[in-house]
């Protein structure tokens, strides 16, 4: 069997697939809260005792991790989680060579489970005209926000990481300028992820019941941030209207990023919103405003519109793709070891 993972500021999803069919279910999944331990090793430690009795006969051959941090050179210190995970030291827990474990930012694992999810997981929001070798753009607003380029070569996308949710956000109106301010004073910094996240959904709550005092607050006051996004969902679906206000914020600016990414990745293939948040809040939805949004970006409007735009409905879409990172390594590793014979 392979070994996949997906490791997020929230939890930590290990599953144990099979080497040859992409298409087939994981042999085992299971989560765990990230936060409950102090490193990844512990969770696959703890993944390996449970699963062995269940699957005496199983050997993994090769393992991929999805991380949600910076991987360089097999090293990762994640941004959401005070954990430092190293490929060498997963190939120790899990007693295969180094060469059979992988480690990839969480984003190119969603990427690659992208290009093997079938259409009917892809919710539309802009059919667009798709060029089937074009650059693609996966954004994942989740506990942080996520960002991957897909280019094509030869056919065989090519996922590549960014950490473009750092980036600086600026306001594409002047009612968003205030909320500028805001987090410049609060954080010293503005980024895309300060508002496109679950925490930022909760700062988006914040600001508007700060700003617009009229406005009965519908959460308790003293709620944790971490329970807002679902709480305040719960209000929407209700019809509060900071609820709904609140989500219509979050959209308009997920739609402007997306126009962004799109625009300096010339992603004529598309772009895929994935991640733990936009399946979540879909129903406050409204594509013709999303798309509105999405297109502002004066002479490129025309070029934008035309871009196809998709919801992954698939949570567990980024394990699959760590799972297809995992297949791809064990051939790789099994084709050069007939070579050398």
């Amino acid at each position: 069997m392979i070994l996949a993972g997906d490791i997020g500021g929230t939890k930590t999803l290990l599953g144990l697939f099979d080497p040859d069919t992409r298409s087939a279910p994981p042999r085992l999944l299971r989560s765990y809260p990230s936060r409950d331990y102090p490193s990844l090793e512990s969770v696959l430690s703890r993944f390996l005792d449970e699963t062995r009795p269940l699957l005496p006969d199983t050997s993994v051959d090769g393992a991929a991790f999805g991380v949600a941090g910076p991987v360089i050179a097999g090293r990762c210190q994640t941004t959401n989680l005070p954990w430092t995970i190293e490929s060498a030291t997963l190939a120790r827990v899990l007693g295969i060579p180094p060469t059979a474990v992988a480690l990839a930012n969480d984003l190119v694992s969603i990427a690659w489970g992208t290009t093997v999810a079938p259409p009917s997981s892809l919710r539309t929001v802009n059919s667009g005209s798709e060029v089937p070798d074009g650059t693609r753009v996966i954004i994942a607003p989740g506990t942080g926000l996520g960002e991957a380029i897909i280019g094509m070569h030869e056919g065989v996308p090519v996922p590549l990481p960014t950490e473009g949710g750092h980036s600086d956000w600026a306001p594409t109106c002047p009612e968003e300028i205030p909320l500028l301010e805001w987090l410049w004073n609060t954080f010293g910094h503005a980024s895309p992820e300060r508002l496109l996240s679950g925490p930022g959904i909760a700062l988006l709550y914040h600001f508007h019941i700060r700003t617009r005092p009229a406005d009965p607050p519908p959460l308790p006051q003293d709620l944790p941030d971490d329970k807002i996004p679902e709480a305040l969902s719960k209000e929407a679906q209700k019809g509060n209207p900071v609820a709904l206000s609140v989500m219509k914020s979050f959209w308009k600016l997920l739609a402007a990023e997306a126009g962004n990414m799109a625009l300096k990745t010339f992603s004529t293939g598309g772009v895929i919103l994935a991640g733990g948040i936009p399946e979540k809040v879909f129903p406050f939805l409204d594509k013709a405003a999303f798309m509105e949004s999405f297109t502002a970006k004066g002479r490129y409007r025309d070029l934008l519109s035309k871009i196809p735009v998709k919801i992954s409905s698939d949570p567990d879409i980024g394990i699959k793709g760590a799972a297809e990172i995992a297949r791809r390594i064990s051939r790789s590793n099994a084709h050069s070891e007939r070579s050398s014979v």
